[in-house]
């Protein structure tokens, strides 16, 4: 990559066009300038920011905030005592982070047309040039994805993909191990690829259906896609935004995984189209992509191109969230092998009752997996909205528009004051205190949403796809305690790294499996 800058600015060297060098360089600063000053005007008021990166020597860039976000957002909330919201200068606005209740609960009640979560991760995703043309609310501005797609999948379909489901679930882990090295009677693997390739394995089929999964190439395209997506957005986001039409398409063509996956799905909708027009039912489709079709009513909404881009981010959405919090599951599992046989209990006792939901009273599970998510998200941010319209917090602080305003979730996750010990990872910490009240009181499951607990975002409108989640990584844990033995090759390799806001785990890191000598199977 630098041999090919180096020959260019040979090449406009040796051709004498330094003038028009210096002219593109010129503009280019002219237009940061002028955005840095317009951003600094518009900085919010009555309220703390951390720090002022519009110095002579740090105006082009907020390399903090690039490269410690997470750690530098701790530190506001450790010092301000968890009581009062504060601002840093984020790429190209500020953003406020509100940290008391009645903030907190205003950001998450407040929507259109004041505060936008829409076009927060429109600002973020560049979806139009990252999602085949999909635009967060084109059509219809109050539900960019029909609540009765996320509905039916996760309200019916979940009971009757079980079986698919864990099939999918059994490939990936046979795909993925088939792929590693023999090590001292185990098989050792990336954790992160065994991850991606576990999850997509079977996302692929739920969301892009039977046709489509076993199509050679679509799982690998479909995981070369999701990280073609990040790398592209977080780049985008780092420069002015009159590049992006520029460089997005740039940086999604080099592998064309996109267009590679779009070239995958186009021809299903259109069969899939032209049977319900045809009144065409010898054969019948459990998937996403039949579900966004019969719940597309309009002719803008049933455009091709519009549904193969909303089923690439839908893809997309599912995909990145498990994976990550897959890996954290396991990591957790290997620091903590001693709720292991308590969880391989719960398991064995629930499945010999045979209840209709085998999850239901699996209850350890659920607090195992709420505790890995509050010590482990994906984002050091939640609940993040784009301001529209002047908005000031119940505590006084005024947010210009242009700018963002989140919850600091993961500073909240280690706030003693609401998690005891929080820096301890305690799998019983979601569970009654005696085992009787397990009976009689409300259990604390993976799906809840509150004010307190936002992993899944504002509770009047948290995630919707948070049920299919949910079950779809209980199927991979119960399948993977109940058939293997596993341990890290490396206990120190589990560290995190970070890029603005998000966290990601180490892609180092190597896990070791193999099969239980005594499996109870699945």
């Amino acid at each position: 990559m630098l041999q090919g800058i180096f020959q260019q600015l040979r090449f406009v060297l040796l051709n004498r066009h330094l003038e028009l060098a210096l002219g593109v360089l010129t503009v280019s600063v002219l237009l940061q300038l002028t955005h840095s000053f317009c951003t600094y005007l518009s900085r919010p008021k009555n309220v703390r920011i951390l720090s002022k990166p519009y110095s002579p020597l740090t105006w082009f860039k907020n390399f903090d905030f690039i490269l410690n976000a997470p750690r530098t957002i701790l530190r506001g909330y450790q010092d301000r005592g968890h009581a009062q919201a504060f601002a840093i200068p984020s790429l190209g606005e500020y953003t406020v982070l509100a940290c008391t209740e009645d903030d907190i609960k205003a950001v998450c009640d407040i929507d259109e047309p004041v505060l936008s979560f829409p076009e927060a991760m429109t600002d973020r995703l560049k979806n139009y040039w990252t999602m085949y043309g999909f635009q967060v609310g084109d059509i219809d501005p109050h539900s960019s994805i029909p609540m009765r797609v996320i509905k039916v999948l996760l309200r019916m379909h979940l009971p009757v993909l079980r079986p698919v489901i864990e099939s999918r679930i059994r490939q990936g882990f046979e795909k993925a191990l088939g792929k590693g090295c023999r090590v001292d009677g185990y098989t050792s693997v990336s954790t992160y690829m065994l991850s991606r390739t576990v999850i997509d394995e079977m996302n692929v089929r739920i969301i892009l259906g039977d046709e489509l999964s076993e199509k050679p190439g679509c799982v690998d395209t479909a995981i070369r896609y999701t990280e073609d997506v990040v790398v592209t957005a977080e780049i985008c986001r780092q420069l002015p935004s009159i590049l992006t039409p520029v460089i997005a398409p740039l940086m999604m063509g080099y592998r064309r995984s996109m267009q590679k996956l779009a070239d995958f799905i186009t021809p299903v909708v259109n069969e899939r189209i032209r049977r319900q027009l045809t009144m065409d039912t010898s054969k019948t489709y459990d998937d996403c992509i039949q579900w966004i079709i019969e719940s597309s009513r309009t002719p803008a909404q049933r455009a091709t191109k519009r549904l193969v881009g909303q089923t690439i981010g839908i893809l997309m959405a599912s995909s990145y969230q498990m994976s990550m919090t897959l890996v954290y599951v396991l990591y957790a599992l290997c620091h903590h092998p001693e709720y292991i046989p308590p969880l391989r209990d719960e398991i064995t006792r629930e499945r010999h009752n045979q209840s209709e939901d085998p999850f239901k009273k699996m209850y350890l599970l659920d607090s195992f997996l709420l505790e890995v998510a509050r010590l482990n998200p994906p984002e050091a941010l939640t609940v993040q909205k784009k301001v529209k319209l002047p908005f000031t917090l119940p505590s006084g602080v005024y947010i210009p528009p242009g700018n963002l305003i989140a919850v600091p979730h993961q500073a909240r996750a280690r706030n003693p004051d609401i998690f005891p010990n929080p820096d301890q990872f305690d799998a019983r910490r979601f569970l009654p205190k005696h085992e009787q009240q397990c009976e009689t009181e409300a259990i604390a499951k993976f799906t809840d949403v509150s004010y307190r607990y936002l992993y899944w975002g504002p509770p009047k409108k948290a995630c919707p796809g948070r049920w299919y989640v949910s079950h779809a990584l209980k199927q991979v844990i119960v399948h993977m305690l109940m058939n293997y033995d596993f341990k890290l090759e490396n206990k120190s390799d589990t560290g995190v790294f970070s890029w603005t806001t998000i966290i990601f785990p180490s892609p180092t890191s190597r896990i070791l499996f193999r099969r239980r000598e005594r499996s109870s199977g699945n």
